[in-house]
């Protein structure tokens, strides 16, 4: 069953969540202003990296996040656009994915050398 995933704005405090009736959650949140929304069956993925990318600007104890504008288009434009896709993170980024291109540079060239090229070589020696 799909399920939205929203951001709605009263004042300067954001509330992001979870909800299977959008309509009703809008209700209980007036005067709040339903900014964006993502309707998308798998949820709980993207609600947790939204939930931890703003987890420093979180009131204790709620649903309520003091983001900045800048903050509030990210959120926005993550719900808006490719959302559902957006919150996959690559595994391997900077320092880590070059010592890791190096290390596999290394360790092919020595297959190669170890594998194909000493058989070669071998024959003539």
């Amino acid at each position: 069953m799909a399920s939205y995933v929203y951001l709605i704005k009263n004042g300067d405090l954001s509330n992001i969540g979870i909800t299977n009736n959008l309509e009703r959650t809008r209700i209980d949140l007036r005067p709040g202003e339903l900014v964006a929304f993502l309707i998308t069956d798998k949820p709980d993925p993207l609600i947790r990296n939204l939930r931890k990318t703003y987890v420093d600007n979180r009131l204790p104890g709620s649903d309520y996040y003091r983001l900045a504008n800048s903050q509030v288009k990210e959120c926005i434009a993550l719900l808006e656009g490719d959302g559902s896709n957006n919150y996959f993170q690559p595994f391997l980024k900077g320092p880590s994915l070059f010592i890791f291109f190096v290390l596999s540079w290394f360790a092919l060239t020595y297959i190669i050398i170890e594998f194909a090229v000493d058989p070669i070589l071998s024959r003539f020696g």
